[in-house]
């Protein structure tokens, strides 16, 4: 230590002395300042300081009195300056009694060197080291002390930060005693495995002998597996290519295949993948499989695939799906004499059905035409006498005379009749040869108005008809039109009698005809309105499928509108519905005009 500075340090102690008398007068001062409550730090070079903190300065001092660590501020000579609480707890004191006291007092024995050397290193730039501490009472505390300079007026010193190493000093002990029994530990458990390397060696070599020996042996093994492998994977190979061209072959059908477990779960179709025939849509080939494999996998006592699993005999039957016609084929299974699957084969035979049924129809036609053409010879001959007869009392009896009226009723009566004949005749004649001819749809209606008026008059049915006058001629086949208006009616005359089974204010049917415009051309509207049991929305799209219908069986064939839209379409027209459940139905048929020069430059 310098020579020049022990006069400062006797002045120091003396004004020292002096401070402390002054202390337990400025003592609630002093506790204020320490607390916190006055923003300040005293500092005792060469006599007592105080720096007021502000701003940061003050978060800086909360901050240094929260820390878990030591903090100080000492002089060149070694005396406590500042000191935060933390510090005072380290040496079991207060931090008023440390204030103004040297730090030396408080090294153990020994340790003032090397506290020195420490201290200086901090002046002049940062140092830290361990220093032991004797605290009151005489024990002695491990710290580490990390020492910084400081400036503060003309007070220059250093701060320190001091680190209680007690804790980690004793788990130092305690791990050293640990790491001494650790060492003994594996020194013996070395030992121990030298001893069991040495047995496991043999055994290594004793066991390596056994496995040459055994290794010999499957390797003899093995070759006879590859030869083995080598043959069934050609023969796997053959049975996949044989598989592929069988599937190829199956999904080449255009029938159904469908095959079913015993549980009626579909093992296979050649629809497409099982697992995706729930799946969203993805065309109309897939939804008709889907729908398709939903109806047959239905369990019913008439399903043949039920009736194969239980008679173990093919099985087969015709179900109608959609206005789909679908021949249906069993074919059992069997596994240890009993059936365990069904392979079911479904044929679409709509098409089939109705060429049959057209077929069918013709050949009715051309009988009944026959018949008619008798009935109506034998009717004309008995008919044409009695207008005759009719006509002589006419001519032969006075104007005003009971006998002339009654020989215009029999005239009138009789022309009705052979009337109603010759269009009978000519609705069962039918020939599709027939060529078009230019006509007028009232005509028509009229026509087919005689063929079903007699039902009408029967039933109870109200028949208004509203006609424009400017309907514009058509150019069609009359019998095909006439035969379209027939059938429509009769669904009407059904569709009433099955909401209203007698008579009713609302039992009507309503038939309307206008001209309208579709595409910039002319065409005749004619809607046929009954207020009968209406049709279900997702019926309506089926209407004019082959094969379907919504009467129950027995009471329609499910091919009136099939042919009327056939019919309809023929003549460049088109066939529409409008319904509602339980309420109405309207059948909507538009036929393009005849159109002349002038009607086609008018509407254009």
């Amino acid at each position: 230590m310098a020579t020049d500075q022990v006069p400062k340090e006797e002045l120091l102690i003396k004004e020292i002395e002096e401070l402390r008398e002054r202390l337990e007068e400025s003592e609630a001062v002093i506790d204020a300042i320490r607390q916190g409550e006055v923003d300040a730090v005293v500092v005792y070079h060469p006599s007592e300081q105080v720096y007021t903190l502000k701003g940061a300065d003050y978060s800086y001092r909360i901050l240094i009195e929260a820390i878990s660590e030591g903090a100080l501020a000492i002089s060149a000579s070694g005396m406590i300056a500042y000191c935060n609480v933390r510090f005072a707890e380290m040496l079991k004191t207060t931090a008023r009694d440390l204030t103004g006291s040297s730090l030396f007092n408080y090294l153990r024995p020994g340790e003032l060197g090397a506290f020195e050397k420490l201290l200086h290193a901090g002046f002049t730039g940062g140092a830290k080291g361990e220093i032991t501490l004797r605290a009151m009472g005489g024990s002695l505390l491990s710290t580490h002390f990390s020492i910084s300079p400081l400036l503060m007026g003309d007070f220059q010193g250093a701060c320190a930060v001091v680190t209680d190493l007690t804790e980690r000093k004793l788990i130092e002990a305690e791990l050293g005693k640990h790491r001494t029994e650790l060492e003994r530990l594996v020194h013996e458990r070395t030992e121990e495995l030298h001893r069991v390397n040495a047995e496991l060696e043999h055994r290594v070599r004793e066991r390596t002998a056994e496995l040459l020996r055994a290794n010999a042996r499957m390797s003899e093994e093995i070759l006879e597996r590859q030869q083995i492998q080598t043959a069934l994977q050609t023969e796997r190979d053959n049975f996949k290519n044989l598989t592929q061209e069988f599937n190829t072959l199956l999904n080449a059908i255009s029938d159904t295949l469908v095959l079913f477990s015993s549980d009626m779960e579909i093992s296979w179709t050649n629809c497409g993948n099982v697992q995706q025939l729930s799946g969203a849509v993805s065309g109309e080939a897939g939804q008709y499989c889907r729908e398709l494999v939903h109806v047959l996998s239905a369990p019913s006592e008439d399903s043949p695939v039920v009736r194969c699993f239980d008679t173990g005999e093919r099985e087969g039957s015709v179900l109608t799906h959609n206005g789909a016609v679908l021949d249906l084929r069993a074919f059992p299974i069997t596994e240890g004499g009993r059936v365990s699957r069904v392979l079911l084969l479904a044929s679409d035979i709509t098409a089939k059905m109705a060429l049959q049924a057209e077929a069918m129809q013709a050949c009715h036609l051309a009988s009944l035409g026959e018949l008619v053409a008798g009935i109506a010879h034998e009717i004309n001959n008995p008919v044409t006498g009695v207008i005759n007869y009719g006509q002589i009392l006419i001519n032969d009896c006075s104007a005003e005379s009971m006998e002339h009226d009654i020989g215009k009723r029999i005239v009138k009566e009789g022309e009705r009749i052979g009337r109603t004949v010759r269009t009978l005749l000519s609705y069962a004649r039918n020939d599709e040869r027939e060529s078009r001819k230019v006509t007028s749809i009232p005509l028509i209606l009229e026509e087919s108005i005689i063929l079903t008026q007699a039902q009408i008059r029967k039933e109870g049915i109200d028949l208004e008809i509203d006609l424009s006058d400017d309907l514009p001629e058509v150019d069609v086949n009359f019998q095909q039109i006439q035969q379209g208006f027939v059938n429509i009616i009769s669904n009407a005359r059904y569709a009433l009698n099955e909401k209203y089974p007698g008579r009713h204010e609302n039992k009507l049917l309503e038939i309307t005809g206008e001209k309208v415009i579709i595409s910039a051309r002319p065409y005749v509207r004619i809607v046929f309105h009954d207020q009968g049991v209406g049709v279900s929305a997702h019926e309506l799209p089926m209407l004019t499928k082959a094969f379907f219908s919504t009467k129950p069986f027995g009471k329609g064939t499910g091919l009136g509108l099939n042919i009327t839209e056939r019919i309809i379409t023929d003549h460049g027209g088109f066939l529409s519905f409008e319904s509602r459940k339980g309420e109405f139905t309207k059948v909507i048929i538009d036929l393009p005009a005849k159109v002349n020069n002038e009607c086609h430059d008018s509407c254009h």
